[in-house]
């Protein structure tokens, strides 16, 4: 789904989509969170469709740029541990769009 040979990850925040349906992957993004734009990252997680699993695991730096709308859409998504991640934390993560419940998929 990703991986360095198919050149879609990077440093930041890596999100796969997974229709949870079908299992067919949607899409594959990453979101420089260090020395990037955060407005991108919100946009898109704004845009996530209800029915869709959520994948992200950081890869270097994962917060500095993360802001409070930003936390607060993933944490919509299951998570529980998005409001303490900090610089270069490692962390991973399998949510949901439209979860009613908090992800136990989460490190």
């Amino acid at each position: 789904l990703m991986s360095g040979v198919k050149n879609n990850v990077g440093r930041g925040i890596n999100v796969a989509l997974v229709n949870g349906k079908t299992g067919e992957p949607i899409d594959t993004k990453f979101f420089d969170m260090w020395g990037g734009d955060v407005a991108p990252f919100i946009e898109f997680l704004k845009s996530i469709q209800d029915g869709t699993i959520v994948l992200m695991g950081t890869y270097d730096d994962g917060a500095t740029k993360l802001n409070e709308e930003a936390r607060k859409l993933i944490a919509e998504l299951g998570s529980t541990s998005i409001t303490n991640l900090g610089f270069r934390d490692n962390w991973v993560f399998c949510g949901g769009k439209g979860i009613k419940t908090k992800s136990p998929f989460e490190q």
